[in-house]
């Protein structure tokens, strides 16, 4: 049987995308599929250390999410209930809930940093989470993800 896999490109940084982030990757490991993701852009920038947990500390959505403003009070729902979702723990911050799926999953689970989006925007891979396996390029996304499915956040 051939290996199931997916592959997420997270462009975005935004709180309510890398919930998505998650929350797909989780369930695909949990399905028995192979999951890789590829940062760039933003998304790389959400994977600093010094950014990483700001993201959903702060409850004002034009700080950390990307929304149409006639959306703005569902937004501000959203935020609100993830935070005390993750008080409460009924959820974990992102960065937890990903280095529990990489060392649930180890070899499953792969996180790779846009060579191009680190060096525009000076980011080294000793700046970015630990969970981060290295500093890829497209090549080697697709390679990895080859006759699976590809999903953008």
């Amino acid at each position: 049987m051939q290996e199931r896999k997916l592959g997420i490109v997270v462009q975005s940084g935004a709180a309510n995308r890398i919930c998505c982030v998650v929350v797909y990757s989780a369930a695909a490991l949990a399905s028995g599929y192979k999951v890789v993701l590829h940062l760039v852009n933003e998304g790389l920038v959400a994977f600093r250390k010094d950014t990483a947990y700001k993201i959903w500390a702060e409850t004002k959505p034009d700080v950390w999410s990307i929304y149409p403003q006639g959306y703005l009070p569902h937004v501000e729902t959203f935020l609100k209930n993830l935070q005390n979702m993750i008080k409460s723990g009924q959820f974990k911050d992102w960065p937890t809930f990903l280095s529990e799926l990489k060392e649930q999953y180890k070899d499953k689970f792969k996180i790779y940093a846009c060579p191009i989006a680190a060096a525009a925007y000076g980011i080294r891979k000793e700046d970015l989470l630990d969970i981060v396996d290295e500093i890829a390029g497209a090549e080697t996304f697709l390679e990895e993800v080859y006759g699976g499915t590809v999903m953008v956040f």
